[in-house]
């Protein structure tokens, strides 16, 4: 009787984790197709009016084009950071390594507001205010955590006796990583990368103090507009991010799950 009695409260706890993490989610998406020019739920009407009007506003596309040039460029450079230091720690015998690690995990617990407002000021006097390549380096300090810590995972799992044969065998370094550790490690950087990406899109408040004239981003033209007034394109921006998302979480699934296999 207890363990039906522990199956029975383990599976309401999780129903109930569940039904708080998926109901907002289940509530947005029959809103973006609704005909009201107002939020309503239940939808009383449905349309794609609102997909239409997103898909051909040109102030919308050019913030998601923005988005999307900013995000690649911040995954690439979060992993040409984060990778060689992910390397450095697992390989280098560091004195101070549990310090890096508390170092590189500040911008995941420090307030990013202060970040924002410390980062705006540098900025400034080096001109890199409202252009996408000061957005891309601001949310590249957010992403390299994202980069670092699954890297130094995948690097403690991995056997450098490997790569040791494989330099005894006349194989030089460049050889070594690019035919034995990158295929092992692939997976971890496809993951590091989907993560930085979506890190970078989602961001917001770096976006509010850095993002302008050229570089307004998809969350920063959100945000203003919800100053202003709730509209519905909003729900139908939130449903494409809510895609995103859980189609970047499928492909890290797939590739976590070739990993284990490996």
């Amino acid at each position: 009787m207890n363990g039906i009695w522990t199956r029975a409260i383990s599976s309401a706890l999780i129903g109930g984790l569940l039904a708080f993490l998926l109901v907002p989610v289940l509530t947005i998406i029959p809103m973006s197709f609704s005909e009201s020019r107002y939020l309503e739920f239940p939808p009383t009407q449905f349309s794609m009016q609102w997909y239409e009007e997103f898909f051909t506003s040109s102030a919308w596309m050019e913030s998601a084009v923005v988005s999307v040039q900013i995000a690649i460029l911040t995954s690439i450079l979060a992993l040409l950071l984060g990778v060689p230091a992910a390397f450095a720690i697992a390989r280098g015998k560091l004195p101070f390594e549990t310090f890096l690690l508390s170092f590189f995990a500040l911008p995941i617990v420090f307030p990013i507001v202060v970040s924002a407002v410390g980062i705006y000021y540098i900025f400034v006097p080096l001109k890199l205010t409202n252009t996408p390549l000061g957005l891309a380096i601001a949310h590249t300090m957010l992403a390299l955590p994202v980069v670092i810590f699954p890297t130094l995972a995948a690097l403690k799992r991995f056997d450098p006796l490997v790569e040791w044969q494989a330099l005894n065998l006349g194989a030089s370094r460049l050889q070594v990583f690019f035919s034995i550790t990158l295929p092992i490690l692939r997976p971890t950087f496809i993951t590091a990368i989907l993560f930085s990406f979506i890190t970078s899109f989602d961001e917001i408040v770096f976006a509010i103090f850095i993002a302008g004239g050229s570089a307004v981003t998809l969350p920063r033209r959100i945000w203003e507009t919800l100053r202003f007034e709730i509209e519905p394109t909003v729900t139908v921006i939130a449903t494409l991010l809510i895609i995103i998302s859980i189609g970047i979480m499928f492909v890290t699934l797939l590739t976590q799950k070739n990993l284990r296999k490996k």
